[in-house]
């Protein structure tokens, strides 16, 4: 029963009991009005009595005249005003109903009234006149039959609504007993009721508790058990205690987002359910001195709690166990799936707050995601302080890009064939108002993570086809793609305005990919390739074999350009097997017509290597250093003339 219908019933209820408490202050003043009725009523007594003082005034009179009777004058006059009182009060009052029921008792009444006031003056001269009392008798006698059948009838009458008012009486009684027990039934309902509503309550507040400490999809206690766990051990340790009795780990599982985007959401709370059996498996709750709590925070976010140790050994050794045994595939629905686990661990130290171990233990899992996901992490101090420095990088990074602190600076690349530029890569530099230019591989894994690289981007691809349009009109400039701007939406029609607004040929314009771009979504990805190769723009595939699938890509899509990646081309001379990594690319490339660059060429033997290999295009130092737009040359000539000055 829902609490609403209990609280409809519960209203029913004492509604009824309303009703019934009404219905019967009623009934009680019905019966109160019938025992009145009952009390109350005399015609039939005033007409007997009526008869009654008849018969006295006729005895009277009959023995007026005999001296030994002792009747005298005063008592005839009492008898004869207490019957003509007893005659009027038939006239008046209840006796009035019995007349209206029957013309013939009014008029019989109506007659012996005329008699007593015909006899009155008789009466009076009784004592002078010696024939009055024989008058008077004359006079009464004719209506002493009358009068006794209208004194029976009133009795009869009396008797008839004395017995209706008896009946009446019972049924008041048996529908006020009626009443009464159906109120006694109703009263044990609500008791009942409250009885079943109170165990009601219960079970809902002991639902809510459930609700308020465990978690829904799993069962495992959820964020408020572990906090007020967590609180109640680190009041419980003495400040020269041990430094090591509690421990917190922060799991957070790998690849969990591609199950739900893959599988869907029941298939991911079916694994989330999976992951806690697991760690219920591989977890006891208590070993030895050691208690294990397991929470589930949220999300694809676990935690447990480790009171009693005494080693840092011992939650290392956990993590270790929970990273393997979720690093096993999970059978969901047939599906066979594989995800794995990041940890950090934050150990309690002298005064520190349960918020404060909760935050050490997101900065170690963050730094164990950054080691490549899969492992643990120890909080350490120095965590924080680059941490720190990093929201601050964020902060000032947020603030350069409306402050104008960026620009592009130009690395040239050689065509050797030509001996001359044939264009120039894009680099992006930060002038910070306080530390100077900051390195792109500081501050681009921020961008990223922060969401400002998909703008920065744009102005990136907007500012570069600007500057570009302004040089010689066969000179390219490539630009780089990160795996962020290649998953926005907007990448190709970004590409097309910046086109459209610097007037610069699609063809100019160079855009680098690395591998990674295309391990995301292969579909979609070569789908946005062609729908750049369309624009007329040249796509260049950077990094060429640092990744897994390269030869495959080269033959989903045609590239226009293979860059070999510098790490090979700066170990030639040292290693053979990078020396003939270069040979394969470049070859590759020419059987293939694509120009293969060779980037990072810092020396002239290096330069020698890559052109005997057959590389058709070089870029690095020993060419010239990047440089802003308006310091360029474009001529191999004034840039070797610019490197002798410099």
């Amino acid at each position: 029963m829902s609490l609403r219908t209990f609280k409809t019933v519960i209203a029913i209820v004492i509604g009824g009991f309303l009703i019934a408490g009404i219905y019967i202050t009623v009934l009680v003043v019905q019966r109160q009005g019938a025992l009145q009725q009952i009390s109350a009523y005399y015609p039939a007594w005033e007409a007997g009595q009526a008869a009654s003082e008849f018969i006295r005034l006729e005895h009277r009179l009959a023995e007026f005249h005999h001296p030994e009777s002792g009747v005298d004058k005063d008592e005839i006059d009492l008898r004869f005003d207490i019957l003509y009182a007893r005659a009027k009060t038939l006239n008046e009052g209840r006796f009035q109903d019995l007349l209206d029921r029957d013309p013939e008792h009014s008029a019989t009444l109506r007659e012996f009234q005329d008699a007593l006031r015909e006899v009155q003056p008789l009466i009076a001269a009784i004592d002078s006149d010696p024939t009055a009392a024989r008058k008077a008798l004359d006079i009464l006698r004719p209506h002493e039959g009358k009068l006794a059948q209208l004194a029976s009838a009133a009795h009869n009458h009396g008797a008839a609504l004395v017995q209706k008012d008896q009946q009446e009486l019972v049924r008041l009684h048996w529908v006020f007993s009626g009443i009464a027990v159906v109120l006694i039934v109703i009263g044990l309902a609500l008791i009942f009721l409250l009885d079943r509503h109170n165990r009601l309550l219960g079970r809902a507040h002991q639902e809510l508790h459930v609700l308020a400490h465990q978690d829904a999809l799993t069962g495992l206690p959820n964020r408020v058990v572990l906090r007020d766990q967590l609180d109640q051990a680190l009041a419980s340790l003495r400040p020269r205690g041990p430094t090591v009795a509690v421990s917190y780990l922060d799991l957070d599982l790998d690849h969990f987002k591609d199950v739900n985007d893959s599988f869907g959401h029941e298939t991911g709370d079916e694994l989330l359910k999976a992951v806690a059996d697991r760690l219920r498996d591989c977890i006891s709750e208590q070993e030895g001195q050691v208690r294990n709590l397991i929470s589930r925070f949220g999300g694809d976010e676990f935690a447990i709690l480790q009171t009693g140790i005494q080693r840092p050994e011992q939650s290392a050794a956990l993590a270790s166990r929970i990273v393997e045994a979720l690093r096993a595939p999970f059978s969901i629905d047939g599906q066979e799936l594989f995800i794995g686990t990041s940890i950090g661990i934050a150990l309690a130290q002298a005064n520190v707050t349960s918020s404060q171990i909760l935050k050490h233990a997101d900065m170690a899992l963050y730094y164990a995601k950054a080691d490549g996901r899969g492992t643990f992490r120890f909080f350490e101090q120095a965590m924080d302080e680059q941490l720190q420095a990093r929201r601050a990088l964020e902060v000032d990074l947020r603030k350069a890009v409306t402050n104008g602190e960026f620009e592009l600076f130009y690395q040239p690349q050689i065509n050797l064939r030509d001996d001359e530029i044939a264009g120039f890569e894009t680099l992006l530099r930060w002038h910070h108002p306080e530390r100077g230019i900051i390195s792109p591989s500081e501050f681009i894994p921020v961008a990223e993570d922060t969401g400002l690289l998909s703008s920065l981007g744009e102005w990136i691809i907007e500012q570069a086809c600007r500057e570009a349009a302004t040089w010689p009109r066969d000179m390219h400039v490539a630009v780089n793609l990160s795996p962020v701007q290649f998953r926005s939406r907007g990448l190709v029609q970004t590409v097309s305005r910046a086109l459209a607004l610097s007037g610069l040929a699609p063809q100019r314009l160079e855009l680098e990919i690395t591998e990674s771009v295309l391990l995301q979504d292969n579909e979609m990805t070569v789908s946005t390739l062609h729908q750049l190769r369309r624009l007329g723009v040249r796509i260049a595939m950077d990094d060429f074999g640092t990744g897994y699938s390269s030869l495959s890509y080269l033959r989903s899509f045609p590239f226009d350009k293979i860059k070999i990646d510098q790490s090979f081309v700066r170990e030639m001379s040292q290693r053979a097997d990078c020396l003939a990594i270069v040979q394969s690319v470049a070859s590759l490339g020419a059987s293939l017509g694509m120009p293969t660059v060779a980037e990072g060429i810092e020396t002239e033997e290096q330069l020698r290597q890559i052109e005997a290999a057959g590389c058709t295009d070089a870029q690095g130092y020993y060419f010239g250093r990047p440089r802003p737009a308006r310091e360029l040359v474009y001529t191999l000539a004034a840039l070797k003339n610019g490197v002798k000055v410099a």
